[in-house]
């Protein structure tokens, strides 16, 4: 496990997507575990950074794609702890509501994530525990969660980042609202300004630490 910030750690046994561990006051949070392939080596790395990490209480999901939450089912099974991912995406990954373009739903038919037990749906802005907030960046998936821990910014796929910590739109055929991931974007621009983030983690990109200045936006 590789650290990033204090008590912020990148996975480095994941499959699939970037995933992460943020270490609270008796909370830890692991964010975006990965693909099914990964499930022994990342509850090994995980167990095993214990004395750093934490012991896992919480395990967060930006949003449903297969490569961010398919191993949650087995792992929140496997530490029995609550999964934490927006009411917009737990529908579609539960089968409920059907992904929302055809290019998803051919892919939904390829692979899938089961769902997973202790679910706790987030609608909104939510405090999952003190210092770690989930907040609505949603274009990418309907639901689609971005959290903030001190001054470190989970992205997940809502955009990509640049080795600047610069963003720009993901893949056009992966977006399911093109003009709600356009204002997601702004919205993030926004919030790294304001809240003087220092680094951005994403789901498809190296952390970046925000070096740059206004002209760079």
């Amino acid at each position: 496990m590789r650290l990033i910030a204090e008590n912020c750690f990148q996975l480095e046994k994941s499959r699939g997507a970037n995933g992460y561990v943020v270490r609270g006051e008796g909370r830890t949070a692991v964010i975006d575990p990965g693909m099914a392939s990964g499930f022994d080596a990342v509850l090994a790395e995980l167990r095993d950074a214990e004395a750093r990490a934490g012991r896992i209480t919480d395990i967060l999901l930006t949003h449903y794609d297969v490569d961010h939450a398919q191993v949650v089912k087995r792992l929140q099974e496997a530490l029995q702890v609550p999964v934490w991912i927006s009411t917009a995406d737990a529908a579609i990954l539960r089968g409920e509501a059907a992904p929302p373009t055809k290019f998803r739903r051919f892919l939904s038919r390829m692979a899938s994530s089961e769902y997973p037990g202790g679910v706790v749906e987030v609608t909104g802005t939510l405090e999952i525990f003190p210092g770690l907030l989930a907040f609505p960046t949603p274009g990418h998936t309907p639901g689609h969660l971005g959290f903030r821990w001190r001054d470190v910014l989970f992205t997940g796929d809502a955009v990509l980042v640049t080795k600047h910590g610069n963003l720009k739109q993901f893949y056009r055929l992966l977006i399911s609202d093109r003009a709600m991931a356009r204002t997601t974007e702004r919205l993030l621009r926004e919030r790294i300004k304001a809240e003087e983030i220092e680094w951005i983690c994403a789901g498809h990109n190296p952390p970046a630490r925000w070096v740059g200045g206004a002209e760079e936006w």
